[in-house]
């Protein structure tokens, strides 16, 4: 056998000629300890392909492992994160790419604090250099983008001025002019994530923020967030007044309709079509009389409308954010960095990450860099 008890309870001894699959199982359990389950589910799943991948490559032991079996890794991490920037849906981000193959450098590094190997080959120049860089497949969406406060402000105020100019001109629907204002106020003063608003076509939980989610009084929003589970996230002033402003104007027939539904035709017919007995005849009413006449829920807005909403509403207004249209994530993370500029577990409780040193890792470049700054004017005195 390869493996060894070592006199700690639950763990094995991993040696040079210990097969590189229960090396992996060994390994899963070290990690396991004190975890949730997410990180060892993500360990299971990428050093696992990586360990198939070796295997394939007749590597079978652990002292096996070279620094040729983990180029040949990262070339292929690199050629996924390649076959994205020509297709977006398919393959890795550069920077997923790296991740995965930071899990696999830890699995050496593990095994070589145990002598089972002599160096760790995935340091290796050869082998990182094979790694796409982090902008590799990354969307423009997908990139950082960090609103300032003047830009939440600006777009903030310029949506006001859109909602009462398209009232008192009438050259909008009120409810769609309340229900644009109040997203972006939403955006802006929650720290909410765009996937916890919005519906997810590809997720079947995430099908958007809906009204019994929402506590108006107390200020509060409950989401189904990040680590598959619901939290409640606050709501600031600002968003709570807009919010409540749309929801008198679009006047729920229930608790269970969207906050910020769907404007797009197509997809809300098709749920006056697919009812029981409802004729769609348009003669008989808009669709939301029908929809409201017969008792049905219309879809929310998805995650890639309310991204198309908010690029057009930057290009109508010119409010950018150095240049580049505005993106959902950017209210979360400018509000973010506003945040841990006061309290780095202000913020951490804000926006909901699972320690502080998630957070710190967010925004620590930023914090560095007022730092300097305020160690330089000490300086000069």
């Amino acid at each position: 056998m390869g493996t060894e008890p070592d006199g700690t309870r639950g763990t094995a001894r991993v040696r040079p000629g210990t097969p590189l699959a229960d090396a992996h199982a060994a390994f899963c359990s070290h990690v396991s300890k004190g975890d949730s389950g997410r990180h060892r589910g993500e360990v299971e799943r990428v050093v696992g392909d990586f360990v198939d991948r070796a295997a394939d490559r007749g590597v079978e032991a652990v002292a096996d492992l070279d620094v040729a079996a983990l180029e040949a890794y990262a070339a292929h991490l690199s050629w996924r994160a390649w076959a994205r920037e020509e297709s977006p849906d398919s393959g890795i981000t550069g920077r997923t790419a790296r991740q995965y193959y930071a899990l696999v450098r830890s699995f050496c590094t593990y095994l070589l604090e145990r002598d089972a190997l002599e160096t760790n080959p995935a340091k290796s120049a050869v082998a990182t250099e094979a790694l796409p860089d982090p902008s590799v497949g990354v969307r423009g969406d997908e990139r950082e983008q960090f609103w300032s406060a003047d830009t939440r402000e600006r777009i903030v105020r310029w949506m006001d001025w859109r909602a009462e100019d398209a009232l008192d001109r009438g050259w909008m629907d009120p409810e769609r002019a309340t229900r644009d204002r109040a997203l972006v106020a939403v955006l802006a003063y929650s720290g909410a994530r765009g996937a916890e608003l919005f519906r997810d076509p590809q997720n079947d939980r995430r099908t958007g923020l809906r009204w019994r989610h929402v506590d108006l009084e107390e200020g509060t929003l409950r989401v189904y967030g990040k680590p598959q589970e619901w939290q409640r996230t606050p709501l600031l002033a600002p968003g709570v007044e807009r919010l409540r402003a749309h929801r008198r104007r679009q006047d729920p027939p229930s608790e269970e309709w969207p906050v910020f539904p769907t404007s797009h035709l197509p997809s809300l017919y098709s749920v006056v079509r697919e009812a029981d007995g409802v004729d769609a005849e348009p003669t008989k009413g808009t669709v939301w009389d029908l929809l409201r006449d017969h008792d049905l829920v219309p879809p929310a807005l998805t995650t890639a409308g309310a991204r198309r909403l908010l690029k057009e509403f930057s290009a109508e207004s010119g409010i950018t954010e150095d240049g580049e249209p505005l993106l959902p994530h950017g209210a979360r993370r400018g509000l973010g960095d506003e945040l841990y500029d006061t309290s780095a577990e202000l913020a951490q409780e804000v926006l909901r990450h699972r320690s502080v040193e998630t957070t710190h890792r967010s925004y620590r470049d930023e914090d560095l860099a007022r730092l300097r700054d305020a160690a330089e004017d000490a300086i000069d005195g």
